[in-house]
């Protein structure tokens, strides 16, 4: 039977392959490609979900606001950035099953650093898969206006 909180970390499942599905066939020019210089480009943002991930788990593990000068990503492969990004997640996920899984809606839980209902922390962390989604999918509009978001995110035509 699957409980709350499992419901919760499927989620979070999930939203990573939704993440990933914007990453589906992206040019080497469209990895690197920054709409203003302020903006991160597809590998950074991978990165940045790397630490995401990481700091997730530090976080739920002291309660506390996690120390992110402690977790530098300076790899800028992409294809290597993918197996960590995929490691990253799998650790994730594994430390939330075994922390999480049997846990009543009322365990408390940390998004980065914020104490809260552990379903409700669990959540936080699926908003970043959209909105990161959210900025892949710019790039790819912006760098290809002949790119179909729906077809090729959805499976639908628009």
């Amino acid at each position: 039977m699957e409980t709350l909180n499992s419901a919760f970390i499927t989620s979070i499942e999930k939203s990573r392959a939704f993440f990933l599905r914007h990453l589906s066939g992206l040019t080497h020019e469209q990895v690197d490609w920054k709409p203003y210089p302020e903006c991160k480009n597809v590998l950074e943002t991978i990165q940045h979900l790397i630490i995401d991930d990481r700091m997730a788990i530090e976080s739920m593990q002291t309660m506390e606001e996690p120390n992110y000068d402690a977790c530098v990503i300076t790899e800028t492969d992409y294809d290597k950035l993918l197996e960590m990004l995929d490691a990253s997640h799998k650790a994730l996920i594994q430390y939330l099953n075994n922390r999480f899984v049997d846990g009543t809606p009322d365990t408390l839980g940390s998004a980065w650093g914020a104490i809260m209902p552990a379903p409700l922390a669990i959540s936080y962390l699926a908003s970043e898969d959209f909105y990161h989604a959210g900025q892949v999918a710019f790039i790819r509009q912006a760098t290809d206006p002949a790119w179909d978001y729906y077809s090729n995110i959805y499976g639908v035509a628009e």
